[in-house]
């Protein structure tokens, strides 16, 4: 199932492999609970395990490709302002250690 859900990209971040785990897995599960609750409801004869039924119509939607489409987006644009707000404390630290070690910045 797992193979099924993430991206088929191999550079995907451990973040981002979270994410759409998470993502596909309460929307799925969301499915599931409406399946087994219209089930009851109808009190089918031979009711499936909904959650296997939700996870398959969710495979078979394009909605699956949306939200991977839209969790990665998500994802990249997060890490990249991590990664520059970390690199500006880097060098406003720097900075700092340079100017209070009796040096100019000029």
């Amino acid at each position: 199932m797992r193979s099924r859900l993430l991206p088929t990209a191999s550079d995907s971040s451990p973040l981002e492999n979270t994410v759409q785990l998470g993502s596909a897995y309460i929307i799925v599960l969301e499915h599931s609970f409406y399946i087994f609750n219209k089930q009851r409801y109808l009190q089918d004869q031979r009711p499936a395990p909904s959650f296997y039924v939700a996870l398959e119509r969710y495979m078979a939607s394009q909605h699956a490709a949306v939200v991977r489409e839209g969790v990665s987006a998500a994802v990249q644009a997060y890490e990249e302002a991590v990664a520059t707000a970390a690199h500006a404390y880097e060098e406003a630290v720097k900075d700092f250690v340079y100017t209070y070690q009796g040096n100019s910045l000029a």
